[in-house]
């Protein structure tokens, strides 16, 4: 009886067990990158937006599923976590990681540490390495400490969403210490050639609005473009306009172009940079992609000496 019984709970906790385990997954990128910017030359190992996640979802009722997510960002060039802004970080520091609610009807609801929603909003990039990100504006959908964020269901391709963060701790994330909010709303028709979205988020004396789109000439050439004003409550407003192209050719091969403007950096009038970076992507499968990429850069501002330079690399990325 008592086998029976101990039989009996060990497969009810595999069940269960099996029921709720989480998608493990994540992403290794390692670049060799060399730069020569300002007449300073530096060759550098670089691990980029590698991270390590679990995720998933547990059914409450027929229409409405608890969904979680734990992303942890590691260096594997290094055994510390990088920097952001300046700041250093340790090593598996939080991503996205959010607990919520998913309700087939509703949308989902989810609270936690966020990118913000500006970042679902960005049809234009598609750098990595040491070009990873926005050459010189301040914003670049960053995450938001003490946050929850609003999607809806997606109808005939539209879908909204909002966010808010609580006034805590979102001084390493958000230029002020005052709660913050956004919406935003995307297009992504089915069997449509084009994408597009905006987004406004506001924290305090700082906001910003971003326009993203895209558009497909065939199965082979892209084209996306980004715009975002950014007030920093400072001499003036930062701008960022960008655009990039992408050939997929016959080939593993995938061609890109991407040009930067930004001006007004940081909200300093006069203060301007310029970058654009031709590279391609090589498709070992559907997991493994190699990178090659070479960049200009430029950073003029009044009353001092401009500064550029120029960068090449290589790397190979893997997900899982």
């Amino acid at each position: 009886m008592k086998k029976l019984l101990l039989a009996t709970a060990v497969a009810a906790l595999s069940v269960s067990a099996a029921h709720a385990a989480p998608t493990v997954y994540g992403k290794a990128l390692v670049t060799v990158d060399y730069s020569d910017f300002d007449d300073e030359s530096t060759t550098k190992l670089n691990s980029t937006a590698s991270r390590i996640g679990f995720k998933g979802a547990e059914a409450l009722t027929a229409n409405t599923d608890l969904v979680y997510q734990l992303e942890y960002g590691v260096e594997i060039d290094s055994d510390n976590g990088g920097t952001v802004k300046g700041k250093s970080q340790n090593q598996f520091h939080s991503r996205d990681t959010y607990l919520g609610l998913s309700n087939k009807q509703y949308g989902t609801l989810v609270a936690g540490r966020l990118s913000a929603i500006d970042d679902n909003i960005n049809y234009v990039s598609q750098t990595v390495g040491q070009y990873d990100g926005f050459n010189a504006a301040y914003w670049d959908g960053d995450r938001v400490n003490n946050a929850m964020a609003y999607f809806s269901p997606v109808y005939n391709g539209l879908q909204f969403m909002g966010m808010y963060a609580f006034k805590e701790d979102n001084a390493s994330d958000l230029p002020t210490d005052a709660e913050a909010f956004g919406v935003g709303v995307k297009y992504e028709p089915a069997n449509q050639p084009f994408r597009a979205g905006a987004t406004y988020i506001k924290s305090g004396d700082f906001n910003t609005t971003r326009l993203s789109g895209a558009y497909d000439l065939n199965n082979q050439i892209g084209l996306g473009a980004l715009y975002q004003i950014s007030d920093l409550d400072k001499s003036d407003k930062e701008n960022l306009a960008a655009v990039s192209a992408t050939y997929k050719t016959a080939t593993p091969w995938t061609a890109y172009a991407q040009a930067e403007m930004t001006s007004n950096v940081d909200g300093v009038d006069g203060k301007d940079a310029q970058r654009l970076v031709l590279g391609g992507k090589y498709a070992f499968n559907a997991n493994a992609t190699g990178h090659v990429y070479a960049g200009y850069s430029n950073l003029e501002q009044e009353g001092q000496d401009d500064k550029d330079g120029f960068g090449i690399g290589t790397g190979i990325e893997y997900k899982f």
